[in-house]
C-alpha cells in the first residue's frame, strides 16, 4: 500500500477531502437526522434538514411517525411503508379469514375414508 502498487486500495491522501460546507450532508443538501419516535420530528427545521427513520422501529410506530411527518410538513428518506394503514388491517382480517375457513374444513373431513391397502396372503 505504501508503495502506491496496483492492486492494493488508494491510500489517504490530500485532496480526498470535500468541501467543508458539504460535509455530513445526505446527496440532496439537507442534513440527515435520525428519528426514532413521533416526538423527535418536532425538533426538525425542514428548511435545512429531513428525517430518516431509524431501522430498529416497527412498523406500527413508522406509521405513527410517517402521519406526524405528513402533519408537520417534513421529509422522510425512508418512508418504507407501500400500504395504507386501512390496507394492512384489511390484509390481516384477510388472512384471518382463511385461518378460521381452514380449521372449519379440517373439521368436517369423514372419519370414514381411512383405506384398508391390503390383506396379508398367508404365506409366501
Amino acid at each position: 500500500m505504501r508503495l502506491k502498487r496496483k492492486g492494493w486500495p488508494k491510500t489517504v491522501a490530500v485532496g480526498y477531502k470535500i468541501a467543508k460546507t458539504a460535509r455530513g450532508l445526505h446527496s440532496s443538501g439537507f442534513r440527515d437526522i435520525l428519528i426514532q419516535r413521533p416526538e423527535d420530528l418536532e425538533k426538525i427545521d425542514t428548511k435545512t434538514e429531513v428525517a430518516r427513520i431509524a431501522a430498529t422501529v416497527g412498523e406500527r410506530k413508522r406509521l405513527a411517525i410517517l402521519e406526524r411527518a405528513k402533519a408537520l410538513d417534513v421529509r422522510i428518506l425512508n418512508p418504507g411503508l407501500a400500504k395504507k394503514p386501512e390496507e394492512v388491517e384489511a390484509e390481516e382480517e384477510a388472512v384471518k379469514a382463511e385461518k378460521i375457513e381452514a380449521e372449519k374444513m379440517e373439521g368436517e373431513k369423514p372419519e370414514g375414508s381411512k383405506k384398508n391397502t391390503s390383506k396379508s396372503s398367508g404365506g409366501q
